[in-house]
């Protein structure tokens, strides 16, 4: 595929033929890959993809005035096109944000996804390591910044991820080899006549920001992650703690003689019917309040924050049901058992949490009074059955919305 080239071809980058136009030209956009990976928020999702895509087309620009070759250019977008949607797609904000329905892929190559081409591109380019070696570096930097593709859905995919990446590591040595590169021409040229030039590094200073970052948020990660652990059984122990029940009969049953039980104030298991009926929710009223049930199986993905389609229409006929009736709305969030540890969420806690407020903000789009909602987390606490099987983890994996009755009701 790659055209071989002399080192004056490269006029706009200093160094001989063993340098890495492709790689200098794509340095801003590879040093994005960890720093929107890594992100738990960011204020302006829109101008950050805009920049990206004024970056992208000034790699271009970059790539031609290098003389590379028209079809590397662009198989060096489509890796970092996909590298950058992957690392935004798993922030929380990228879920909710352009980039759920257009991101970079799409803006420029008409893709929505590219986890699997982007391994299908290695596995072409690999025949001829020596002709495509500008490509397979920046596929390289790409892995080593953090890009699954594919194998971040496989069962045991980081195992094989691992094989791919030491596999393309010695096919980039047995090409390179263990020698540094020389120096360019140009400080050939000048040392002699200037001695006291000061030292410049042989590696790029974005790779070593690079690591240096990395290793910075592996460390952030590891924290959280035991920041989680310690945390967690504090929150179930306050959750699960039974408090005494206080009513208005309690307190006044010694000047009152014992009514018969109240009806529940509300009805929205009738008003709710049909949307009861398909399963994907339960209501249950009483007197002080009404509770509806959102199995999270259905209304998230695994891991995820981002609501299922089939469920927006539900929320919005929940949401114009509560609108007929005052009193305070309260969105909990539950999970399962099994113990969360991802860059996004330290804990069970903080993905309850996170879904709740996405099912709030889903609510207040059709709500009159939208602050009347609030959100809390509570992970593996108060579950519906015990978590000893897959079916009843699937059970406990919930958001209720609770309709707290106002004394207007």
């Amino acid at each position: 595929m790659m055209q071989s080239k002399n080192a004056h071809d490269y006029t706009v980058f200093s160094g001989d033929s063993r340098d890495n136009p492709l790689v200098h030209a794509a340095n801003p956009l590879l040093n994005s890959i960890p720093q929107i990976r890594h992100s738990t928020e960011h204020p302006d999702p829109i101008g950050l993809r805009q920049k990206l895509i004024d970056e992208i087309r000034g790699f271009e620009v970059k790539c031609q005035q290098a003389k590379l070759p028209y079809e590397v250019i662009i198989g060096a977008r489509y890796c970092l096109c996909t590298a950058l949607d992957e690392a935004a797609a798993l922030t929380p904000w990228g879920v909710r944000s352009v980039w759920s329905g257009s991101g970079l892929l799409v803006t420029f190559h008409n893709e929505t996804w590219g986890g699997e081409k982007f391994f299908q591109l290695l596995a072409t380019l690999s025949q001829k390591p020596k002709e495509n070696l500008f490509l397979l570096e920046l596929i390289n930097f790409c892995l080593q910044l953090g890009f699954e593709g594919r194998y971040r859905i496989m069962d045991n995919g980081r195992s094989q991820l691992e094989t791919v990446k030491q596999r393309l590591f010695q096919l980039i040595y047995s090409v390179r080899g263990n020698h540094p590169p020389e120096l360019s021409p140009a400080l050939k040229n000048t040392t002699t006549t200037a001695p006291n030039k000061l030292w410049q590094s042989p590696f790029p200073i974005w790779a070593g920001v690079a690591v240096i970052s990395f290793f910075v948020c592996i460390l952030y990660i590891g924290l959280n992650w035991q920041l989680g652990d310690l945390v967690s059984p504090v929150l179930a122990t306050i959750y699960q703690t039974n408090l005494p029940n206080v009513s208005v009969n309690d307190r006044i049953s010694s000047a009152v003689p014992a009514v018969p039980a109240v009806p529940p104030t509300l009805n929205l298991q009738k008003t709710l019917r049909n949307e009861n009926a398909t399963r994907l929710l339960n209501v249950a009223d009483s007197f002080d309040r009404s509770i509806i049930t959102l199995q999270g199986d259905g209304l998230f993905k695994t891991g995820s924050t981002h609501i299922n389609s089939h469920y927006l229409n539900i929320i919005k006929n929940i949401a114009e049901t509560i609108n007929r009736f005052k009193g305070e709305i309260l969105v909990i969030g539950y999970t399962d058992d099994v113990p969360m540890y991802s860059a996004s969420f330290s804990s069970n806690y903080a993905l309850s949490l996170a879904r709740a407020k996405a099912v709030k903000r889903e609510l207040q789009k059709y709500l009159d009074q939208p602050t009347r909602v609030k959100t809390e987390g509570r992970g593996a606490s108060n579950p519906l059955v015990p978590n000893d099987t897959p079916s009843h983890r699937a059970k406990n994996r919930r958001v209720e919305i609770i309709l707290l009755v106002s004394p207007v009701n």
